[in-house]
Order: C-alpha cells, then sequence, then structure tokens
C-alpha cells in the first residue's frame, strides 16, 4: 500500500514537472501564426489533476495574452457542470465567477452565445444535470456524458405534440425557446417570463398543462419509485385551461407546461385541443439528449478528428478573418483530457487576439482531437482558483473592461481534499534567467501527495548555491556576478529546488514595437525582452539598457522604455542597448492630433466594480498640463478578485481617429491604465495606456485603436484594473491634454 502511494505521488509529480517545464513558452507556433519573436509563459496546479498556463507571446505584427486550462477527467476528482445564469434562461444574465462561487466549482469558462441587448437567453442546447432546459438550435454543443465522456455535438431537435385520444401528431417547433410567429413552443418555469400578448393582428392561443401523474408511468418497490418511461420524463399531461389571444406570465405553477401557439401553430391548438383532454409532450433530439448528463451550446467546430474544419454553420461568419478574443475547447480522443484556451484581444497593447482559423490551428496544434469555441468576444472569460488565491477569480484581461455577464458556463469541480505539503514547486519548475542587477517574483507552491497546490509553512529558508541571487520579500535579485547555480528552498518537511542563472551578455534584444507612428508631443512606452544564447527568455532590470534616438529632435526617453515624440515631424530610428545585444524600433512622428475639448469639462462620473471597490473623480486645476485642467481618479482597490475604478464619461469623437494620447500624472502605484470605448456599430472595445503605472509625475502615454471599426465611436471611461489578489492599491492620477491622433494624408509611415 505504501508503495502504490509512493507511485501516485511520484506520477503526481512527474506530470507537474513536465507541464511547468513546458511552459517556459512558444518555442515554436502553429503555421498560420504571424512570426512568434519572443514568448514567456508558466504552469502551476489548480487542484489533483487541473492546471492552469499563462502565456505571453510577441508576434510580428502585435502581442498576445494566452490562457490555459487542462483537466484531466480521470481523476475520480475531478467532474465537469453546466452553470446556468440566476438559474432562469431568461434573465440580466451572470457573470462566471458568480457563477463558479455560488455553485462550489473551483474554474468555469463562459459558454453559449446569447441574445445579449434583450432577453439574456442562450441560443442553443443546455442540459444541467441531465434535465433539459432548451431545445436546440443550428450550432454544434459540448456534451458530457453520463460517463463524463466529453463530445462535440450537434443535435437536432426532433420533438412533438401528441392526442392519444385521436392519435393527431404534429412537430413542436421548440422548447423553452424564443416564440416563433407561426409555430408552437412548449415553455416551463425556468425559461421565465413566459408568453406576452399578441401583436395587433397575430392570432396566439397559450394551453396551460399540468402534469398527468399515472401510476402505470412508474415502476414502485419497496425501496423506491422510479419512472418507467425511456429517459425518466413525465410527458403526459392534462389540458388545464385555453387561453385564445392572451398573456400567461411566469411564474407557472409548479410542475405545468405551457404551450405558445402564434399563426398556424395558435390555429392548431384552438381547433385540437380542449380542456380536460389528455396531451403527450416529446421533447426528444438527434443525438438523444438522455445520453447526456450536461450540454452546452457553442461553435464554431475547429477540428474535427484530428483536422481543422471550416464550419458550414458557424455563428457570426462575418467575423471569421477578424482577430477577437476568443475561447475553446479542445478535446483528446479519448474524451478524457481536456485543453480551454483563452486569448485575449481588442487591445492592441496587450493582446490582438486571433482569428478563428489561428485559432482552430493553434487547437490542433495544441494536440486537440476534437475542438470547438464558445462565445468570444467580450463574453471569453475564463476563471480560477490560483495557488495562493483565497477564492477563484477572473484569470484573463476581458475587453470590455471588466467582466460580462453572460447568459451559462461550463464549471470545473474538484473534491480533492488538501494535505500536507510533500514537496515545492519554485518558480513552476522553470529555471531562472536573470540579468545582472534584475529583480524577479519568486512563486513558491506547496503540493501534497494528490498534487494540490496548498500554502507552505512559515518559515521558508531560500539559499543560492553560489550565492548569485539574494532572496528577500518575494523576490530573488540578481547580483553582478555572472554564472549558473542553484536555488534551494525549504519549508518545514517540503523542499524544492530550481536552476538558476545570472547573465552580463545577451545574444538578442526584442523591442515591441518594431515601428510606431506618433504625434508630436506624444508618448510611448516600449516593451524590452532579452534573449540568451540558447532563446530562453532573461529577466531585465527595469532600469536596463541604453536608448540612442536618431536623429535627436525625433525625441527623449523619460525613463528607460518612455518615449516622448518631438515637438515637428520627423521620420528616425530608437537603437536600444544591453549586454551586447541591440535592437532596432522605426518612429515618424507625422500624424496629426486634435484636442477632445469636451474632456475639459468634468462630464465624469464614479463607478467601482465589484462593490469593494471605491474612490471618486473630480475636476481640478492643480496639477496641470500645459495649462489644461486635470481629471482627478481617486481609487481603492480592494478585493481579491479582479477589480476595477472607473472615470465614466461619454465622450464623441469625429472623424476616424487611430489612437488616444494623454498625459497622466502618475502615483507609481503599479495599476493597469485602460479606456473603453463604443463604435458606430459592433461591440465595445478596450485600450491599455499603460500596463503599469510605476512613474511619479506626468508622463505621455498612448493607445492604438485597432484597425477595422465602425466610426464615429465614443469614448466610455477612463480605468484602473488590479488583477492580482494578493495587492490592495489605493492612491489617485490626474488625466489631463486628452488628444485624437489621426492619419495625415500622405504622410509617410515609419521606414
Amino acid at each position: 500500500m505504501a508503495a502504490s502511494r509512493r507511485r501516485r505521488i511520484l506520477g503526481w509529480l512527474v506530470v507537474i514537472a513536465l507541464l511547468a517545464s513546458a511552459g517556459e513558452g512558444l518555442a515554436q507556433a502553429p503555421p498560420t501564426w504571424p512570426v512568434v519573436l519572443a514568448s514567456t509563459g508558466f504552469t502551476v496546479p489548480v487542484a489533483s489533476g487541473i492546471f492552469y498556463s499563462h502565456f505571453g507571446v510577441t508576434t510580428e505584427i502585435g502581442p498576445l495574452d494566452i490562457h490555459h486550462l487542462r483537466i484531466d477527467l480521470d481523476n475520480p476528482s475531478v467532474r465537469l457542470g453546466v452553470g446556468l445564469a440566476h438559474d432562469r434562461l431568461m434573465s440580466d444574465d451572470e457573470t462566471v465567477s458568480s457563477m463558479v462561487a455560488r455553485s462550489g466549482a473551483i474554474a468555469g469558462v463562459n459558454g453559449d452565445y446569447f441574445d445579449i441587448h434583450d432577453s439574456g437567453m442562450p441560443i442553443n442546447i443546455l442540459v444541467r444535470d441531465g434535465v433539459l432546459l432548451r431545445s436546440p438550435w443550428r450550432f454544434v454543443a459540448l456534451g458530457i456524458t453520463r460517463d463524463g465522456t466529453v463530445q462535440v455535438v450537434r443535435f437536432r431537435w426532433t420533438g412533438t405534440l401528441s392526442i392519444p385520444e385521436t392519435g393527431e401528431t404534429r412537430a413542436l417547433d421548440a422548447y423553452n425557446s424564443g416564440i416563433p410567429q407561426d409555430g408552437i413552443v412548449a415553455i416551463t418555469d425556468v425559461r421565465g417570463y413566459g408568453a406576452p400578448p399578441p401583436e395587433p393582428g397575430a392570432r396566439q392561443t397559450v394551453v396551460e398543462l399540468s402534469p398527468a401523474y399515472e401510476l402505470n408511468l412508474y415502476v414502485i418497490k419497496p425501496d423506491s419509485v422510479t419512472p418507467a418511461a425511456p429517459g425518466g420524463e413525465n410527458n403526459r399531461f392534462f389540458v388545464k385551461q385555453v387561453w385564445p389571444q392572451q398573456p400567461f406570465y411566469a411564474p407557472f405553477p409548479k410542475g405545468e407546461l405551457i404551450l405558445v401557439g402564434r399563426g398556424g401553430g395558435a390555429d392548431w391548438l384552438s381547433r385540437k385541443v380542449a380542456v380536460g383532454q389528455q396531451i403527450q409532450v416529446s421533447l426528444t433530439t438527434d443525438p438523444d439528449w438522455r445520453e447526456y448528463q450536461g450540454v452546452i451550446g457553442g461553435g464554431p467546430i475547429l477540428v474535427r478528428d484530428g483536422h481543422i474544419v471550416d464550419d458550414p454553420d458557424a455563428p457570426a461568419p462575418q467575423e471569421q478573418d477578424r482577430r477577437h478574443p476568443v475561447i475553446a475547447i479542445g478535446v483528446a480522443r479519448d474524451g478524457r483530457r481536456l485543453t480551454f484556451v483563452e486569448v485575449d484581444g481588442r487591445q492592441p497593447n496587450f493582446s490582438i487576439g486571433l482569428t478563428r482559423l489561428e485559432l482552430a490551428s493553434y487547437m490542433q496544434w495544441l494536440g486537440a482531437y476534437q475542438a470547438m469555441a464558445f462565445d468570444s468576444g467580450g463574453s471569453a472569460t475564463l476563471v480560477a482558483r490560483l495557488p495562493g488565491q483565497p477564492a477563484p477569480a477572473v484569470a484573463n484581461a476581458p475587453s470590455d473592461g471588466r467582466e460580462r455577464p453572460v447568459a451559462n458556463a461550463l464549471l470545473i469541480y474538484s473534491s480533492s481534499v488538501p494535505g500536507p505539503p510533500i514537496k515545492l514547486l519554485v518558480n513552476a519548475n522553470q529555471p531562472l534567467r536573470l540579468y545582472a542587477g534584475a529583480a524577479f517574483p519568486l512563486s513558491i507552491i506547496g503540493l501534497d501527495g494528490q498534487g494540490n497546490p496548498v500554502p507552505p509553512p512559515e518559515p521558508l529558508q531560500v539559499s543560492a548555491s553560489p550565492p548569485l541571487v539574494v532572496y528577500g520579500g518575494g523576490w530573488v535579485r540578481a547580483g553582478a556576478t555572472a554564472g549558473e547555480g542553484v536555488l534551494q528552498v525549504q519549508s518545514g518537511n517540503a523542499a524544492g529546488t530550481t536552476r538558476v542563472s545570472v547573465l552580463t551578455h545577451l545574444r538578442r534584444l526584442v523591442v515591441t514595437p518594431e515601428a510606431v507612428n506618433l504625434v508630436p508631443g506624444a508618448g510611448w512606452m516600449f516593451a524590452m525582452a532579452g534573449k540568451d544564447e540558447e532563446g530562453h527568455y532573461v529577466a531585465l532590470p527595469d532600469t536596463a539598457g541604453a536608448w540612442v534616438v536618431t536623429p535627436p529632435w525625433l525625441g527623449t526617453f523619460s525613463a528607460p522604455g518612455a518615449f516622448v515624440a518631438g515637438e515637428r515631424p520627423a521620420i528616425g530610428t530608437i537603437r536600444a542597448h544591453l549586454g551586447g545585444a541591440f535592437a532596432q524600433i522605426r518612429v515618424a512622428i507625422v500624424n496629426s492630433a486634435k484636442p477632445i475639448n469636451q474632456f475639459d469639462r468634468g462630464d465624469w462620473s464614479f463607478r467601482g466594480y465589484p462593490e469593494t471597490v471605491t474612490g471618486s473623480v473630480a475636476l481640478v486645476a492643480t496639477p496641470s498640463h500645459a495649462h489644461h485642467p486635470s481629471a482627478q481618479l481617486v481609487f481603492n482597490l480592494d478585493g481579491s478578485s479582479n477589480r476595477a475604478a472607473y472615470m465614466i464619461t461619454h465622450l464623441a469623437i469625429g472623424g476616424t481617429p487611430t489612437g488616444v494620447t494623454m498625459w497622466v500624472y502618475g502615483d507609481e502605484s503599479g495599476v493597469w491604465l485602460r479606456g473603453t470605448y463604443e463604435p458606430s456599430s459592433g461591440s465595445p472595445g478596450s485600450v491599455t495606456f499603460a500596463r503599469r503605472v510605476t512613474w511619479r509625475g506626468w508622463r505621455s502615454v498612448t493607445a492604438q485603436l485597432p484597425p477595422g471599426l465602425a466610426y464615429p465611436i465614443t469614448w466610455t471611461s477612463f480605468h484602473v484594473v488590479e488583477t492580482d489578489p494578493t495587492r490592495s492599491p489605493h492612491g489617485v492620477l490626474y488625466l489631463s491634454s486628452l488628444r485624437a491622433i489621426y492619419p495625415q494624408r500622405g504622410a509617410r509611415k515609419a521606414p
């Protein structure tokens, strides 16, 4: 027994080590992707049989921020479930993190497309806990069979109505769906709302049905009463009332079902159905939904039998070649190993998103035998309880600037009970590679015998041999001497190690973006990454590198990476140097910018998300920039989930701007500074002005808008975000001199 337990423990640790060591980044990429210039990543356990990975990828056309959840359904402590917003099909919808929290799940992702601006209903089939809640539509769905195997399925609705007394049968058009103008649907209380009154000139008949609890429908034994009918449903009802041309609102009496007919469906019900009559309602699909414990809609299908497919019946086909935030699930051949993938998008300085072909290619590249997408765009959300977090939280950065309420979710549960740590996972089992003088946060996770993450007991003893780095306050800092060694961590009886390297020479520098067009006086933050001889990412000091501007009047650097354009048009280069390597950036100062004067009127309001966030907004005279007043944003980002403090506004921006620039008086709070906008049509978007506000005093920042927007646009907010559950920053920022950037006719781009 002891030997078996040791083998099981060893197996878990090997799996964790392999996943973690593979998580350094994407050394290669799918063939349909843009060229990958640099990448970093890590993998950590969420629970026994559940792993989370995060990758930051720099491509030749922009960055990608990628999140994975890997699920092993052969682990007896892991199962999947389906969440429904507020337990109603028609509702104001609910965030994934809320559904995860109230269900006791450990992780979850958003599910089906839904009627976002109206009823909130999911548009495709939904089965929860073995009960059909909504009939299918055209698109594919994810099915969880009774034995827990996962399949990608396209269901076809075959429901019928039958009158046993006369033998007449007709098609039932749908179940708990919208109400067609010419047909019949069946509705239960879980749908909500009911049937509204008919439009003028329209024919409508509502039939109220009460269940016929017949004894012969059940098998009665001394210790149980079980349904005799296949699927266990009582599908016979008595007609309680017929309501011609009348509405019928929820909630319905317990167990009741209503039929709503319109047009020809209303005529059939009024002619064929009478009070006291018995009617049989068959809720059937092909394949049979009764074979599944859970089903949730989505689409399109991306991979079938290991091959990329172009779904002939895909949701929103017009968006196929556009870059968006995306979310998908990949299923192994055995249906027991799953990979959820979320890629953020619509944030040019942070993550540009993927096209559907790129997503399909990525899922195939990851080894998916079957794969399908879920509702993407601003709905794309991945929630997980990561090591050290008190509760599940949003792991990605939704493009709306906050978590969007959605119709349903796919939930991941774990029944594993954590035990004492037997091993430490140091830096996710990845080697530490630091440039001399660089500091890096050190992740130390305890692992119990089943692979569950647990807090390591204090105190932690951290040492390096040879002493190339020092540890303090959760960070390791490299000394000035190059070399290789081992970092050792001890916590009670648990221990762990990782390799550590300190470098003073680099093979390559990667600075992004490689080219930028700016307006006079605008600011831009360049990101620098270093690589060693083998192409591995190397952590760099915050103040690393020398930046040489040619010609000198092109602009200046207020801090490493923080460029401020000159005050006149110019075209030139910036050359960054560090550790014997260099990178060159092309810069053109040719665009024009126009002040957004409405900003100076102070027409703003404050909103915190969630309720734990407090703060205020105000128009102040000081500090000011270029004689403009400032917007003061005071924020207290308390809580453990993703938090945001919003300065809500409504600024109409005319023309076709390509970006927005402003001056920000920073407070060194480290918050993420973002903005949101609404195009004249299509989904809202968000941009990043600064990934971290690390400066104090005035600094110019610029955010690029994605191509292909429907103009004109309306600016809707500026906000600060904190995603780290261990941080609760309080601070104040001042925003001033807001300008919209426009391309000049005949202007040259960066050479």
